[in-house]
């Protein structure tokens, strides 16, 4: 059976193990290039174009972090690993989502400033948040019954950037955004290394720390200074130093 869709992805390396690199919102494969590289001759690496991003088409509108996975375990077919799944930002949902689902292909997962928990909000923030989505709702139904324009308004003055952006894969990261991971993470039984830049404010230390204490096997390391971007960058080093003992540690359990 052919799969669903066949994801972009650039391979080097053979053998095992094997490493599957799964990027975050808004970049494509080459997210990992400068991390990835300091791995050379250490198995087979894999990193991936999510779908529309890079080389890879969208799936279908909506495509929930589940689906993701789904296709993902659908094209790797045979070739059932297990495998390490590294996953940055929006590809560490999918790690985790792959680990709670198909324990079998998962050795082991790295979440790096990795997002699917809400985020603790002051009374005050969602008061706020509560009364913009009802605008934004009245902004929808206004259009739809009076054909006004309200709604475009609304999100060029209120929508993020990653939203204004997203274009065909909006209902996607509305999925993701309002999703929370928490169950799929308690069910996660492989080992997990969490690594969360210490000045990251768009998945800040409280997920790494969240996530450590619920799943099973986690170690969660806050890397001082970096942010949510230049931890794949400027963190590289560090990211691969940790990672290796890592894995080292996991193959001598």
């Amino acid at each position: 059976m052919e799969p669903t869709q066949i994801w972009h992805s650039e391979t080097s390396g053979s053998g095992m193990p094997s490493t599957l690199w799964l990027h975050g919102w808004g970049y494509d494969n080459r997210a990992f290039a400068r991390i990835a590289a300091l791995f050379k001759g250490t198995g087979r690496h894999r990193l991936f174009d999510l779908p529309g991003f890079g080389k890879t088409p969208l799936l279908f509108e909506g495509a929930s972090t589940k689906d993701y996975a789904e296709i993902l375990i659908e094209q790797l077919g045979k070739d059932a690993g297990p495998h390490i799944f590294i996953g940055h930002s929006y590809g560490a949902r999918i790690a985790v989502q792959l680990a709670a689902r198909y324990p079998e292909h998962v050795k082991a997962i790295v979440l790096i400033g990795g997002a699917g928990l809400p985020r603790r909000r002051s009374l005050a923030f969602k008061a706020k948040a509560f009364f913009l989505k009802l605008l934004g709702r009245l902004a929808r139904l206004s259009d739809q019954i009076f054909k006004t324009q309200y709604r475009s308004a609304y999100v060029s003055r209120f929508g993020s950037a990653d939203y204004k952006d997203a274009g065909p894969l909006r209902a996607t990261l509305v999925s993701a955004v309002t999703e929370n991971l928490a169950s799929q993470a308690k069910q996660v039984k492989c080992p997990a290394l969490l690594l969360y830049g210490s000045a990251d404010t768009d998945t800040p230390v409280e997920i790494g720390l969240r996530y450590e204490q619920l799943i099973p096997i986690a170690r969660f390391v806050e890397l001082k200074g970096y942010d949510h971007h230049d931890i794949l960058t400027r963190g590289a080093y560090q990211c691969e130093a940790l990672i290796k003992n890592f894995l080292k540690a996991i193959d001598n359990d």
